[in-house]
Order: C-alpha cells, then structure tokens, then sequence
C-alpha cells in the first residue's frame, strides 16, 4: 500500500503540477483570458498562502499545536488548485463531460491530499486545510463562462511532458529543501521549528 500512496503523492509534487498547469494555461485560446487570469491567480494565491503558513512555523513556530497544524499541506492545496480544472479542460464543453472531469479532478486531488496522512508527512488538519484553501481557490478560477473547447492532443500531451521534466531531470531537488532554505534566511534562525 506504501507504494500506491507515494505514486499518489508524486501527482501532488508542485515540480509536476506547476509546469504542467503552466503549458495547459498558456495554450488556452485568446477567448479564454478571465479563466487563465483566474486560474493563474488561484494558483498563486494557494502556492503563496501555504508558502507563508510554512514559513511562518519553521521561522517562528506560529501553528496550532492542539490540532497539530504547522502549515497548509501543499500537496493537498496545489493539486486541488490544478486538478478539477485540468479535468473540466480535459473534459470539454459538454456539460455532463465537464461534471464528470471536474469531479475526477476533485476525486484525484482528495486521494493525493490523502496519501500524505499515511505517509506521515502531514497531520489530518494541514491536509484539510490545504484541501480547502486549493479547492476554494479552484472554485473561485471556475465561476464564469465554461471553457469552450478541449485542449489538443498535442497540447495535452505537452503538459504531460512538461511536468515530467524536473521531476525526472532534477529528482534530488525537493520543494521542501527550498522552503526550509528560505525559512532560515527570513527568520535569521539556524534551528528552524519543527513538529514535535
């Protein structure tokens, strides 16, 4: 079962994601400018808020400790904020297809705020947390005219490259080394907060 969680929370890695939402954002039709606005704007809200949650316990110890809370999951808030949207991309303008996509999107981003409990890389209450913070967000980025069209094959194909890039070509970076990087520069602090 180990293995099905860390194939799971692999689709939840920001390396991924992001470039993948990335190609599929900039290859959105010109008539599509509020959804790419808003979906950038989504993504950038839920990258920065979990960003600052994290900061704010590594540099400063600011969490809940009752609930066990040290930051927003970013697993959860990222694939939450990208994958109902990929899904009603994907799934086109139909109205029952866009239902069925937004709500496997919605499914694949639970399973892989999930996988991180077992896992033991967040507690229940960061990975609740990050699911609300990224599925508000999407949301948020879905109100308004449905997308007309279904990216290409091409395209789809594309964003699938495009997130196994870094991944593949720089597996020994983590997103996590860079936050606890940037935790000690801002805080001024060698020994960063941690989970007790």
């Amino acid at each position: 079962m180990q293995i099905v969680w860390s194939s799971l929370s692999a689709l939840g890695d920001s390396r991924w994601l992001l470039p993948m939402a990335l190609v599929l954002l900039l290859t959105l039709p010109r008539s599509e400018t509020g959804l790419k606005a808003r979906w950038l704007s989504a993504i950038a809200v839920a990258a920065c808020v979990t960003l600052a949650s994290k900061l704010a316990f590594m540099g400063w110890g600011i969490g809940i400790k009752s609930l066990y809370f040290t930051g927003f999951s970013g697993h959860a808030a990222m694939s939450s904020a990208v994958y109902p949207l990929v899904g009603v991309l994907l799934a086109g303008p139909e109205r029952r297809a866009r239902v069925v996509g937004l709500m496997s999107g919605v499914l694949l981003a639970v399973a892989i705020a999930w996988s991180r409990v077992p896992l033991h890389a967040h507690s229940l209450s960061e990975v609740i947390a990050g699911l609300g913070l990224g599925l508000g967000c999407s949301a948020w980025a879905l109100r308004g005219k449905a997308p007309s069209r279904r990216p290409s094959a091409v395209t789809a194909t594309a964003a699938v490259l495009a997130g196994m890039f870094l991944p593949l070509t720089l597996p020994d970076i983590q997103t996590h080394q860079l936050v606890i990087a940037l935790a000690k520069l801002i805080s001024g602090r060698t020994e960063l907060f941690q989970h007790s």
